[in-house]
């Protein structure tokens, strides 16, 4: 019992984190919409999203963090949130359900990308997030019951 409270602990901090991390955009902002903006191309933005989370599973956060609009998003941040969610979801398994969302946080268009994922141990959603020049606006990473 203590270590899956322990656990969930992790997976809080962990999204906490993320949070703290960069201007995410998700379903709680107040100007969230669903689909995309008219600039974004569905395969494109589903396909960069799907990089950003093989870069997340290979443990490449110093890319990630590179890839970030924000400079406060470092490598040593996104370990330290990612980390030990990965340990719990264990190996990845692949994609599934994918939706779209899009929003202006601080006045810039993003799209976010709603991926769906498999692991070993775990369902997740990934909420990976771009600015119309590509830049990384946000990720977040949820824990997916059933």
């Amino acid at each position: 019992m203590k270590k899956r409270m322990l656990a969930a602990a992790v997976l809080v901090a962990a999204l906490a984190v993320l949070c703290l991390a960069g201007c995410g955009s998700s379903a709680s902002d107040e100007n969230y919409r669903e689909g995309l903006p008219a600039w974004a191309d569905e395969a494109a933005v589903t396909e960069q999203a799907r990089e950003v989370i093989d870069l997340v599973n290979a443990r490449d956060f110093d890319e990630v963090a590179a890839r970030w609009d924000d400079e406060n998003a470092t490598a040593e941040k996104l370990e330290q949130g990612l980390g030990g969610a990965l340990d719990q979801f264990g190996a990845f398994e692949g994609f599934t359900d994918v939706k779209y969302g899009q929003s202006a946080p601080a006045g810039r268009s993003a799209v976010t990308v709603i991926q769906r994922a498999d692991y070993e141990n775990q369902k997740a959603q990934f909420n990976v997030s771009f600015y119309e020049d590509g830049s990384l606006a946000g990720l977040y990473v949820y824990k997916v019951e059933g």
